[in-house]
């Protein structure tokens, strides 16, 4: 694991350019940054671009350092220049992906979505790469963080750093709270320039600090017990006995080789001998980290992230039942969770039954993502992005709660910095109300409203997206119903111009209670019908929604069989997006768990006493005849157990 963080070195003019060789600084530069000092190497790469402005080699060094040191504008940049000069893709292929993960974490999802699908495309050769999978992946992911970031942040959520007593300049990471106290991790310097927040050491240790949240004023005191010679510790995790689990970790150049360990906090708030967990879980040669201590299935359970063998790819989140005393019995890789990258911070929730982690892979909206695995019937789902403002562009770890409160640790802009804005992570807190525990499928099924088929839904004429014959929308059912119930009013009197009064008085009439019985009832039923479904979800079953779309007979055959298609598309895409985009993801994959089977009808079924005169709009457009017509019916919920 690389180092997470530099605050800056002082840099002496060790360098007269006209006096040097590039190599030297060159050299030095790449010193630098093995060591991790990623802002002392960026000013002897700075430095050797000034003696070698046309190098490509340099641009990607200054891009590459950049990204680790978390200064996403800057890298972005750079790479772009990369990709600019290496057209063929041939000396630096990474560069289109890199350069579209940077404006990803900058919040540019469209220019980002764009050149994503570019390198999906370069990639597409060699469909086993991983430099195709990411790409493939990205272009679904950034779609979604587009439809969740046009629905914008749960309003009811509302999250702030912690005060500058616990939070500082450096990096900061939050891990549980145990008696008033909360425990983090920070990787400090040993000693700064307060002012200049500059470091005059080139000694970095990560080590475990615990600060009383009630008192503001209170000072962060660290653990000093708990740290062996010359080691590196952090994460943590207390059982209800005060054992606390951690990691122990030697480093070279700030790349981590972590160990889980565990010591008990005596009544006199001293510290017992360390003590390790056997080879089960600290295999041998393996990274094991961020351990968290919890209850599955009504047995002491050890969940961690490690990349021991069996791992996918970069981490992978585990667990391991333990004995009474400790010792593991048994060791399981998460598999519906873990990706190709890096799958960390694990935290259960015993009340709500989920697994929440950290990922850079699956539906996200920058670098780490927070996400949940609900945990049914012993087996757990697939991975639930938690949603803005919880997630962000940038990087977001270790989310954990702690009665109403709930933490995560993110650079996101905002937080505290010297020189990058989004150098360093901040531990932030919302006040979120917890929920009572969940009820068994029994009891949630006596209580669930069971919705009547089919469920019908109505569209606005032409409508999603007038005038094409696309069978795609980017628009979703809300998007298009908001859109016509703006316009009823004007429907209402568009069908009232006719030459007999009474007639109009009907017609309008009827429209009139068209919409407030069919249009808004179809809205009402849909919303409560996705908790049916996420039920059946919820037990382990697929679900398979037969639907069926209608036009009015406007228009050609043709075009009502695109526009009925676009109209079910639009039910997908609601799915896709409501309730922070959980649906979306059993919708993933050649064998998704939500399927829907689509049955276009196109104008084939229409009511034939319906007006098609384009000339006498307001029977053949505004009419309530030709308004049932444009609408798509759930016509089955299909379940197939597993």
């Amino acid at each position: 694991m690389s180092r997470f963080y530099l605050i800056g070195l002082v840099l002496l003019p060790l360098f007269s350019l006209g006096q040097v060789k590039l190599k030297d600084v060159l050299a030095f530069g790449d010193q630098q940054f093995q060591k991790g000092d990623y802002y002392y190497a960026l000013d002897y790469y700075q430095q050797a671009l000034i003696l070698d402005p046309n190098s490509i080699d340099l641009v990607w060094k200054i891009a590459e350092t950049n990204r680790a040191y978390k200064d996403y504008v800057k890298a972005e940049k750079y790479y772009s220049i990369v990709y600019s000069k290496d057209e063929d893709a041939e000396k630096y292929p990474d560069a289109i992906l890199y350069y579209s993960l940077m404006q990803k974490q900058n919040g540019k999802y469209k220019e980002a979505l764009e050149h994503f699908k570019t390198a999906k495309k370069l990639f597409s050769e060699d469909k086993s790469s991983f430099r195709y999978k990411k790409a493939a992946q990205e272009v679904e992911s950034t779609n979604w963080a587009l439809k969740q970031w046009k629905l914008g942040p749960d309003l009811g959520i509302q999250l702030g750093p912690l005060t500058e007593n616990i939070n500082s300049y450096d990096a900061e990471f939050g891990h549980t709270v145990q008696d008033g106290k909360l425990y983090f991790s920070a990787l400090k310097a040993d000693s700064t320039d307060e002012e200049l927040q500059e470091v005059y050491t080139k000694t970095y240790h990560t080590a475990l600090y615990e600060v009383s949240l009630q008192n503001k004023d209170s000072v962060s005191k660290k653990l000093t017990e708990l740290i062996p010679s010359g080691r590196s510790i952090g994460n943590g995790s207390f059982s209800t006995g005060q054992d606390f689990f951690y990691s122990v970790c030697t480093d070279k150049d700030f790349n981590y080789s972590c160990a889980i360990e565990f010591s008990k906090k005596q009544a006199n708030g001293t510290w017992s001998a360390l003590d390790s967990l056997n080879e089960l879980v600290n295999e041998i040669g393996a990274n094991t980290t961020m351990p968290h201590l919890s209850k599955l299935d009504d047995q002491d359970v050890l969940f961690f992230a490690s990349n021991r063998t069996g791992t996918k790819g970069g981490m992978d989140i585990w667990y391991a039942f333990l004995d009474k005393d400790w010792k593991p019995v048994s060791v399981t890789n998460v598999l519906p969770i873990n990706s190709l990258e890096n799958d960390l911070s694990p935290w259960f929730d015993t009340i709500e039954q989920r697994l929440y982690f950290s990922s850079s892979w699956h539906q996200g909206f920058g670098g780490q993502d927070v996400f949940y695995s609900e945990y049914r019937a012993g087996k757990f789902g697939p991975p639930i992005n938690v949603g803005l403002p919880i997630n962000s562009p940038a990087a977001d770890q270790y989310y954990f709660q702690s009665g109403d409160s709930t933490f995560v640790s993110s650079n996101r802009l905002g937080s505290l910095y010297a020189k990058n804005p989004t150098c360093c992570s901040d531990i932030y807190v919302a006040e979120i109300p917890r929920r009572k525990p969940i009820k068994s499928n029994s009891d949630r099924e006596t209580t669930l409203e069971i919705v009547k088929l089919p469920i019908q839904l109505y569209f606005e004429n032409d409508q999603p997206d007038a005038n094409t014959t696309s069978d795609f929308t980017e628009l979703s059912y809300t998007d298009s119903y908001l859109k016509y119930q703006a316009k009823f009013e004007e429907y209402k009197t568009k069908v009232g111009l006719q030459r007999d009064s009474i007639q109009a008085q009907k017609a309008t009439s009827d429209l009139n209670t068209f919409f407030n019985e069919e249009v808004k009832k179809g809205h009402d039923d849909l919303n409560r019908f996705t908790e049916q479904v996420w039920n059946e979800l919820q037990k382990g079953n697929q679900v398979q929604l037969m639907v069926r779309g209608f036009a009015s007979p406007l228009a050609k055959t043709d075009y009502n069989v695109h526009l009925t298609k676009r109209r079910i598309h639009s039910l997908k895409n609601y799915f896709e997006e409501i309730q922070q985009g959980r649906f979306g993801a059993y919708m993933l994959g050649d064998h998704p768990r939500l399927e829907f089977i689509e049955v276009p009808m196109g104008e084939n079924e229409a009511n034939k006493k319906t007006s098609d005169d384009f000339y006498d709009q307001k029977n053949s457009v505004y009419s309530k005849e030709a308004s049932q017509e444009r609408r798509i019916e759930i016509i089955e919920l299909r379940i197939i157990q597993k």
